[in-house]
């Protein structure tokens, strides 16, 4: 396994495909990058909120709105036991939700908090936890970046073996020339949507104890018309529109991007590839062809493909060359339709949570890669019944039952 496997739970080549037919950006390159993170460990007095347990709620209430202040009125009040209400309020009282003076019960303004707000507010005093910003402009970042067994935030040797590294995509680390801006800890801490990034309801005599720089593998796609980034967070392929709007507005990166290699270097780079790549095929009558819009390709007849040549799903796709690439390509339809088929069945025939709305978004993405009319699900069940493709006729025939 490659060091991109293992830190990117998908390929390259996927990635383009998605920025290029899921949200119509042309691809021009496709970097491997480093983007650097200051984890900043902090110390505070914080408040989380929890569910209240059932009781507690009603003790809560009955102090707060019943007029109701000893253990015994409230057992009776609530019919309970009164060694469990007694139970409830020493509970109460330890997590600073209620006060006892002169054996009468009162709510803490925290527990009077907690009641108006139906949540259970505890505080923890001088907690210690690790908060994460992207380091080009001490943005946070979101609370799916701090899920550990997802995203991977590389230092020390494990970083080094990452730059080090002989196999393609190479991981450019970008770096940063200033320190992390504590005021970011104050801009966080004063914003209403803390949840969205990881933060408890509230941070008292908020202090950075340690900031480290560490660093979050990224694919970047670099468009015609903008950039999207594809991270590590959240669940399947999908660019981070956080985290693409963040490098777009980073002038430090796209000059950086800009320098790295010519136009007429990059081309004549790509030409020897693909023609190298046609050379292993023996396809030496077929010469790289470059679009109007920039973009290179290899057009190869209906007859390269099949089960003496090229798999059929291998038309519409890319091939990398560094931080660019080239798409291998067919004119004659019937191959097109056929690497439709055998795509649907990769991504569709064994998955069986798939919903309608899903296959049909698939199924339109992929015909627009493969230039084919949007086929309805009845069209394609004939197609996969008729090429052997018994595990996608059968999802897409139970597709077919759903309501649209």
């Amino acid at each position: 396994m490659t060091t991109a496997q293992r830190l990117m739970p998908f390929p390259q080549e996927r990635v383009l495909e998605d920025a290029a037919f899921g949200h119509g950006i042309v691809p021009t390159r496709l970097y491997a990058l480093l983007l650097p993170v200051w984890q900043v460990e902090i110390r505070a007095d914080i408040t989380e909120g929890e569910d209240f347990f059932l009781i507690d709620r009603f003790l809560g209430r009955g102090l707060r709105h019943g007029r109701l202040h000893t253990v015994d009125e409230l057992a009776s009040f609530f019919a309970l036991d009164r060694a469990l209400v007694a139970q409830a309020v020493r509970f109460l009282t330890a997590i600073g939700h209620v006060r006892e003076s002169g054996g009468r019960l009162a709510l803490t303004s925290l527990g009077q908090r907690s009641v108006d707000d139906d949540i259970r507010y505890v505080v923890t005093r001088q907690d210690r936890r690790k908060l994460f910003f992207e380091a080009l402009s001490c943005t946070p970042l979101t609370r799916a970046h701090y899920d550990e067994e997802v995203v991977t935030l590389l230092s020390g040797d494990r970083l080094s073996q990452v730059t080090g590294s002989d196999h393609y995509p190479r991981f450019t680390p970008l770096l940063v020339t200033s320190g992390f801006d504590r005021l970011a800890l104050d801009r966080l801490r004063n914003r209403e949507d803390r949840a969205r990034f990881n933060l408890p309801a509230a941070l008292d005599t908020l202090e950075s104890v340690d900031e480290q720089l560490v660093f979050l593998p990224v694919y970047l796609v670099r468009g015609r018309k903008g950039l999207l980034v594809y991270g590590q967070a959240g669940a399947g392929l999908a660019h981070d529109p956080e985290l693409s709007e963040l490098c777009a507005r980073a002038p430090e990166l796209t000059h950086t991007l800009d320098n790295e290699e010519k136009e007429d270097e990059a081309g004549d780079r790509i030409r020897r590839a693909a023609q190298n790549w046609l050379r292993k095929q023996e396809f030496t009558s077929v010469a790289p062809e470059q679009d109007d819009d920039g973009a290179w390709s290899v057009s190869l007849p209906a007859a390269a493909f099949g089960d003496n040549g090229l798999p059929v799903s291998r038309i519409g796709t890319y091939r990398m060359v560094g931080s660019r690439f080239f798409r291998v390509w067919c004119p004659a339809e019937t191959p097109r339709k056929r690497a439709l088929l055998d795509r649907l069945d990769q991504r569709l025939g064994s998955r069986r949570q798939v919903t309608r709305r899903e296959a049909e978004d698939l199924i339109a993405r992929l015909s627009r890669q493969l230039d084919l009319e949007i086929p309805d699900l009845s069209t394609l069940r004939g197609g996969a019944e008729k090429t052997g493709l018994s595990g996608l006729a059968a999802q897409l025939a139970r597709l077919e039952e759903e309501p649209k």
